[in-house]
């Protein structure tokens, strides 16, 4: 019974954390995520694997993108 207990206690407590978490953070709405992903590869346009060496800018600029609710300019970002 007092297993029982505990482990009830627990399992409240992990839920409470959980829920609480800043992890549990919804997705980009579905017209936000089409806005960026077009922008991206109007941006960084899609190339033949083996062609030229892969590096993450569309992903980090769809990622910015994301993160600023659809409102990235069509700019690439600065490298230096």
């Amino acid at each position: 019974m007092l297993e029982r207990r505990n482990a009830l206690i627990r399992f409240s407590v992990a839920l409470v954390l959980l829920l609480s978490s800043n992890a549990a953070i919804a997705g980009p709405d579905a017209e936000v995520a089409k806005r960026c992903l077009r922008a991206a590869y109007l941006v960084f346009p899609y190339k033949r694997p083996g062609s030229a060496p892969m590096n993450g800018d569309r992903l980090h600029f769809f990622r910015q993108c994301v993160a600023q609710d659809g409102t990235t300019s069509a700019e690439p970002a600065k490298r230096d």
